[in-house]
């Protein structure tokens, strides 16, 4: 399929009722600065990406049919047979994008994806094993989240641990240091134990006292200025909003870890 740019891509809807169609429309409108970005065209032929309502048979038969399945988020009560893509309903434009994202990656991976984020030329470049780079520990509820995090984290050489809630996080913490630690906010129900507050014993309470090197990433949707205020007391060391903005996500990184450049060497 043909590319528009190295960051917008074209994204077709199969299926789906009006309300869904405009919603989704709507979002990508909305999320048109970001990068990558989608634009919304009509024919599934002419498009780099689809958006397939996989509780209409005849939807999915025609992505099947057109062999698009690995190019296709399919979005309903199961994904059909060969499909590299799912979420359940509700439709959630944010989850949906993540995934785009990461058909996105998986269809541009190669071995200089991480020079050419870097701003290195993409020719005779040799990646470090990206089980030899610095420790991560990635805290978000949401699954889909947690594995765009983690395949974007890892294709920058990091290693990643995985942690669904604020006790699995806090379990991971006390067993082992991390250079850099993602934390969402909301980590669980009203009660449960929150980001702020971990990213707040992180770097000031004894127990981690260890730790004081370690960096706090906020990855939140709670872009209030107040919010922002609260992550800041806490001592985050950078406050993120999603969705990501690839630019702001790279700067952030190579802010917080002096590591990162260096793990894109020349070959010699």
């Amino acid at each position: 399929m043909p590319m528009r740019s190295a960051e917008q891509y074209t994204v077709a809807l199969q299926g789906f009722s009006e309300f869904e169609r405009g919603a989704l429309a709507s979002f990508f409108r909305l999320a048109a600065q970001r990068s990558p970005s989608y634009v919304q065209v009509e024919r599934v032929d002419r498009s780099d990406f689809v958006i397939a309502d996989a509780d209409q048979p005849r939807s999915c038969q025609s992505v099947l049919s057109a062999g698009r399945a690995q190019d296709t988020v399919f979005v309903g009560a199961r994904a059909p047979q060969g499909a590299m893509a799912w979420l359940p309903r509700p439709i959630e434009p944010v989850r949906i994008v993540r995934e785009l994202d990461s058909l996105v990656e998986q269809r541009n991976s190669s071995p200089g994806e991480l020079a050419a984020v870097l701003g290195a030329p993409r020719v005779d470049v040799l990646l470090d094993d990206a089980d030899s780079g610095p420790d991560v520990l990635v805290v978000e509820p949401d699954a889909g989240e947690r594995r765009f995090l983690q395949r974007r984290l890892r294709g920058l050489g990091y290693r990643v641990q995985l942690a669904r809630d604020g006790d699995e996080a806090m379990a991971c913490l006390r067993r082992r240091s991390f250079a850099l630690v993602f934390l969402d906010i909301v980590l669980g129900p009203p009660g449960s134990l929150d980001g702020l507050r971990i990213c707040h014993d992180l770097k000031h309470a004894p127990p981690f006292a260890g730790a004081k090197g370690t960096r706090v990433v906020i990855v939140t949707g709670l872009s209030g200025a107040t919010d922002r205020v609260r992550g800041t007391l806490a001592g985050c060391d950078a406050y993120l909003t999603k969705p990501l903005v690839e630019v702001e996500f790279i700067d952030t990184l190579h802010r917080l870890d002096p590591t990162l450049a260096a793990r894109a060497a020349p070959l010699r």
